[in-house]
């Protein structure tokens, strides 16, 4: 029995101390298992979160997020293992979405949980928010591009535009109350314009008060004068003052209005209380829901369709029934008519003429403008090498029997037949051409090139195109008009590069400007005009950036030039004493300008029509002229011997007939 016992108590302490060994053994292997195989690389701890590379080494999220973020090289970066370059699929990926599209590595999670002995499965937290396109995830990403809560696997896969920007909710708590303050700022000014409106309105309504007094004054002088037939005339008095009263409706306009302040300030309620919560979730949901919201009123604000234009009611009378009443009875009295306060009747253009403002009502509008007919049309010859630049017509005048071209493309003048199409008689080769003119009873013309070196260049027409003398100027000269008396007007753009270092008190703080020069066939310059002395005195603004465009002269040596400002378009005359004769408001934008037969004709870019003023005794305007098929910019404009002719920096230069205006 003792020898059993002795045999047995041996044995049990041989199992003892195999199963230390074996435990020891184990712990050693789990050791070696974590060091060598699931630790990070780059932290050397055990992986968090571990990320598995395409060359199959795992890296922690955080690490791998920093090794990104720190390397990335066109788009690149180097698995620290290996050395494997690793290409992102998009440009627009942060590090952070690139980190999390990589998979996560089960293997590693499932060997460190054995390790560990934790083989219970992870749980989603309780307050977390499942993603309703990935109802598997838990939300842990808020793109401030979409404005929406989302999980890791939407931000790599729906979130990649360059107007997303997806951020972890662990980094976004700052970034999400700036939104909600940009929001509440966003919300009050919304609350002021639905303010405002309301304000404007009663303003305005003061305005249509004084009109309809206006309008019930002319009517009631009407009644005085057709006293047989007051009955009819009240009647139709009455049905004039109704629709006079119906114009508008503040208090329809001031409920609607208030209506929606009211839910913009309780949005503006909500914003501000959730900028005292704590739970980033909170805040998040909040802000969520904000876009939405502020879209569905703002829409509602701008549908309420109110401009910031004053309103008055104007009274169209019917001039033959004070002269005709017993025979105009049946006929209305008149219309009324809601314009803008500072509407013209018919026609919306004006002008300043010595000092006064002169508007006109004449019935020449661009509806009913009269059709020019095709005449000619001059391209660059199709038989030419598919090689050559497309051409760029810039200028164009009519000389002899021939019309003389500028391409500023190819830097050719360029002669044509001018019945002809296309009918090519010569050219010659000029750098940096850029506008012509005929000189006053002479075969010769000047041409404008305001190339690298300005120059002013004299050519013949006798036999062929050639250079009889060049002069170089010191500004650089564009668009050139011949005046009476053998001298030319000319527009210059001049730059800081071309500026002559003696200048000193000349202001280039805008880059380029414009002046005009008077110059005589040689190119001396006789008298300046800056653009301040047309530009800035006067009542449309101040100038920007090469305000004068197009010019031409008249038989007077008075001069009119096409100008565009910040705030206003228009066309102006001046005379060679720096005096500013007139100003003319068209309410379009003037282009071109040319004068011919005691009439200035002015290209208007969004009417796409030419319209027509008489400056024979007085400043008014005569008709309005149509090009069919043309939809170009009308940069240049020259008339002609019955023919017009549109010139916009095209390939393409076409003439109209003219037909008596």
């Amino acid at each position: 029995m003792f020898c059993v016992h002795v045999r047995n108590n041996c044995i049990q302490k041989k199992q003892i101390s195999f199963d230390s060994v074996l435990n020891i053994m184990q712990r050693r292997l789990a050791d070696n298992i974590t060091s060598d195989h699931l630790s990070c690389p780059i932290c050397r701890d055990t992986l968090k979160d571990p990320k598995l590379l395409p060359c199959d080494h795992s890296i922690c999220f955080e690490c791998l997020t920093q090794l990104i973020e720190s390397t990335r090289r066109f788009n690149k970066f180097s698995c620290p293992v290996d050395r494997r370059e690793i290409t992102a699929s998009s440009y627009t990926l942060s590090a952070e979405q690139w980190a999390s599209s990589f998979p996560t590595d089960e293997l590693s999670l499932l060997l460190l949980q054995a390790i560990s002995g934790d083989t219970k499965t992870e749980t989603k937290p309780k307050d977390g928010i499942l993603c309703s396109d990935h109802p598997q995830n838990v939300c842990d990403f808020f793109c401030f591009g979409c404005y929406k809560i989302i999980c890791s696997e939407c931000a790599v896969e729906n979130h990649r535009g360059t107007e997303c920007n997806c951020k972890n909710f662990k980094n976004c708590a700052d970034l999400a109350r700036e939104k909600l303050r940009d929001a509440y700022d966003e919300i009050e000014n919304l609350i002021i314009t639905g303010q405002d409106i309301v304000f404007k309105e009663i303003d305005k309504d003061q305005l249509l008060v004084q009109s309809r007094q206006q309008i019930r004054s002319t009517i009631y002088k009407l009644k005085t004068i057709v006293q047989d037939f007051e009955k009819m005339i009240n009647r139709k008095c009455l049905d004039i003052l109704s629709k006079v009263d119906s114009v508008t409706n503040v208090e329809e306009l001031k409920k609607r209005t208030e209506g929606i302040v009211k839910d913009l300030k309780r949005i503006r309620d909500e914003v501000e209380l959730s900028k005292s919560l704590t739970s980033t979730k909170d805040i998040l949901t909040v802000l969520s829901k904000i876009p939405e919201s502020l879209q569905k009123n703002t829409d509602l604000l701008y549908s309420l369709a109110v401009s910031d234009n004053p309103i008055e009611l104007k009274l169209e009378l019917n001039e033959k029934f004070l002269n005709l009443c017993e025979t105009l009875i049946d006929q209305p009295i008149g219309t009324v008519h809601a314009v803008p306060a500072d509407a013209v009747d018919f026609e919306d253009t004006e002008a300043t003429v010595c000092s006064k403002r002169i508007k006109f009502s004449s019935d020449v509008l661009p509806l009913r403008a009269l059709e020019l007919d095709p005449f000619l049309a001059i391209q660059r010859d199709p038989s030419e090498s598919e090689n050559k630049i497309t051409a760029r017509f810039t200028g164009v005048i009519i000389h002899g029997h021939s019309i003389i071209a500028i391409d500023n493309a190819n830097f050719k003048v360029q002669r044509f037949r001018d019945t002809i199409e296309n009918q090519f008689i010569d050219e010659v080769l000029i750098q940096g051409i850029y506008d012509i003119t005929n000189i006053h009873e002479n075969d010769d013309v000047l041409v404008t090139s305001p190339g690298k070196q300005s120059r002013l260049i004299r050519l013949s027409t006798y036999n062929s195109l050639s250079i009889i003398s060049e002069k170089v100027t010191e500004n650089a000269y564009f668009s050139i008009s011949q005046l009476p008396d053998c001298t030319f007007a000319v527009i210059s753009h001049s730059s800081p590069s071309g500026a002559s270092k003696k200048r000193v008190n000349f202001d280039w703080s805008r880059g380029v400007t414009s002046h005009i020069d008077i110059i005589d066939v040689d190119g001396n310059v006789l008298k300046h005009f800056s653009e301040n002395f047309l530009c800035e005195p006067n009542e449309f603004g101040n100038p920007f950036i090469m305000p004068l465009k197009s010019i031409c002269c008249l038989p007077n040596g008075n001069i009119v030039v096409s100008i565009e400002t910040k705030t206003n378009s228009f066309i102006s005359c001046f005379n060679q004493n720096a005096r500013v004769k007139w100003t003319y408001d068209l309410n379009d934008t003037p282009e071109g300008v040319c004068f011919d037969d005691g009439k200035i004709y002015v290209f208007l870019r969004e009417s796409k029509a030419v319209r027509v003023l008489s400056v024979d005794g007085d400043l008014k305007p005569v008709s309005t002229l149509k090009l069919p098929n043309y939809f170009g910019d009308g940069n240049s404009l020259f008339v002609g011997r019955n023919l017009l002719s549109v010139i916009d920096k095209t390939e393409l230069i076409r003439l109209y007939k003219l037909q008596s205006c």
